[in-house]
């Protein structure tokens, strides 16, 4: 059987959680179509951050029809926030564009999120977006599993129902391997956490929180020592998912006792690139609980059946909505509310309790993401026969 030819444009050198989800898509995606080769294209070469592409161009429309199929996502790309798109999105591609492209066109699993300013001009041009995507038997549309599709139904109504496919996040399919970890010390037990805030503006504002970003800081801080003082047999781990990770890691530190961060306490590298993240998200397996904010450290843990604790906020909901998605609300702790610590401590006590019966729920969950995958993945066997 031959391979296909494909060109992939995506976040490859963004997030871990990028690689997470490239990884198991394009496990599930060969399962159904046969052996790929993927050309990949960085998406923020695309963007005006770093103009080194355009989507508008002659050089990447002979570039997709040398191809056989061309792909875009996963990834956060229908957030109708750009002014400057003519899709009021970062694909800033125009129907002319499309209609020289002959090549079937696979959206992925891209993310919508309306919670960071959209406005009646950028909704306008996306909707005008999708009216022409999904109206074009050579594309096949879905969005990702964590409030997506509900967010294009808040700002359209029913207009895309039965249109756009929702499908898990491809992280749920991820695939890991086993290494001589340098991380890990033998004598500790480990909990791994994530924290972020490249969103704290959203997540910990005064109309959403009663809690400072600042505050959150503290009271986790606190928690984690209390943790340690009461378990002495495990160290932590942060894992940083991106490089802005890595300040919001550095002010919790600082905010921790000198000998808590000498001693029992190590950060996982900041890694790029799709190659990385069985590495990554392989040392997630060397956690007895994964403590996370980030969307991807949450799917990843339950992917890998390793308990979680999901910190969420008021301000921004995807973490809230990725749960009730998986019907695992009772995962999460709202880190916007006063006062979290003490119940994230005792959470942390009862999961080290039960984690043989959360596992086996996460076991279950990931039964549940294959068979929900099934529709998309045989959806786009039978589309892509059609149109290649």
């Amino acid at each position: 059987m031959s391979r296909i030819n494909a060109l992939h444009i995506a976040s490859f050198n963004g997030n871990m959680g990028d690689s997470a989800n490239h990884n198991g898509f394009r496990r599930r995606l060969i399962e159904v179509l046969g052996n790929i080769d993927f050309e990949e294209i960085e998406i923020r070469e695309f963007y005006q951050s770093w103009n080194l592409r355009d989507f508008n161009s002659d050089e990447f429309v002979e570039l997709c029809n040398k191809k056989e199929l061309v792909i875009f996502g996963g990834g956060g790309f229908f957030e109708p926030i750009w002014d400057y798109s003519c899709t009021g999105t970062t694909l800033n591609i125009s129907n002319e564009t499309l209609d020289k492209i002959k090549t079937p066109i696979l959206f992925h699993g891209v993310g919508c999120d309306i919670t960071k300013g959209v406005t009646e001009k950028t909704i306008k041009k996306f909707r005008l977006f999708l009216d022409r995507l999904v109206n074009d038997k050579n594309i096949f549309v879905s969005v990702r599993n964590e409030g997506s599709f509900e967010a294009i139904e808040t700002l359209f109504g029913n207009r895309f129902e039965q249109k756009i496919c929702c499908v898990p996040d491809g992280a749920f399919f991820l695939e890991t391997q086993k290494f001589e970890f340098p991380e890990v010390r033998k004598n500790y037990r480990l909990i791994g956490i994530n924290i972020q805030e490249n969103l704290k503006n959203i997540q910990f504002s005064l109309e959403n929180s009663s809690v400072t970003y600042e505050g959150f800081l503290e009271e986790l801080a606190k928690s984690i020592m209390d943790f340690l003082d009461n378990y002495t047999d495990y160290q932590i781990i942060f894992f940083p998912h991106i490089y802005s990770d890595l300040l919001a890691i550095y002010e919790l530190m600082n905010l921790i006792g000198d000998q808590y961060r000498r001693t029992r306490m190590i950060v996982a590298p900041l890694l790029t690139g799709l190659s990385s993240g069985s590495y990554f998200f392989g040392l997630y397996k060397e956690c007895d609980i994964i403590i996370g904010m980030r969307f991807h450290t949450n799917v990843c843990a339950i992917a890998q059946n390793i308990s979680s604790i999901a910190m969420t906020t008021k301000g921004y909901r995807r973490i809230t909505d990725l749960h009730r998605e998986v019907n695992l609300m009772d995962r999460l702790v709202d880190v916007s509310e006063m006062g979290f610590g003490g119940i994230l401590n005792k959470m942390i006590d009862e999961t080290l309790v039960e984690r043989v019966v959360i596992e086996k729920a996460y076991q279950e969950v990931n039964v549940r993401m294959y068979e929900d995958s099934l529709a998309f993945y045989n959806g786009v066997k039978t589309w892509f026969g059609q149109v290649s």
